[in-house]
């Protein structure tokens, strides 16, 4: 299992992953920082639908005020995040298993999007970084990284 201080080396990396590990918040943060990434954190626990997560994501994620609470524009905002200067981003998604459970297709467009977002980033040599932490059966598929 690769560790995420090497994922976050390589901007070829960017993506998502599921988090193996119970790191802090903070020393998750402190580790995006040593990268000049800006560090982001998505609580999960009471996000149970497309509203609650478009609207803890826009607060999580610092969109600007226009944000139109659709998938359309929190594509438009992954993909744009001029606000924010910086080398890239990670984003720690904890407690995501509450909306794949409650909401399994919603889920699954988010993590597209959050994909496809991963994949703009990347080719523009600045990465994107998605970490989903917690119960990883409805994503079995995404690689694991350990702290």
């Amino acid at each position: 299992m690769k560790k995420l201080s090497d994922i976050l080396s390589e901007y070829q990396m960017s993506g998502v992953f599921r988090l193996e590990d119970a790191a802090s918040i903070k020393e998750l943060e402190e580790l995006a920082k040593q990268f000049s990434y800006s560090f982001f954190h998505l609580d999960g626990t009471n996000i149970d639908d497309k509203e609650r997560f478009l609207n803890h994501a826009a607060a999580a994620l610092r969109f600007p005020n226009y944000f139109g609470a659709n998938w359309d524009a929190f594509e438009d905002c992954l993909t744009d995040m001029s606000w924010h200067e910086t080398h890239g981003f990670v984003i720690l998604y904890d407690h995501f298993e509450t909306f794949a459970e409650h909401s399994p297709d919603q889920f699954k467009r988010a993590l597209e999007i959050l994909r496809d977002s991963a994949n703009f980033w990347r080719d523009r040599r600045r990465p994107l970084f998605v970490l989903l932490r917690g119960d990883g059966r409805q994503v079995r598929e995404l690689p694991s990284i350990a702290f």
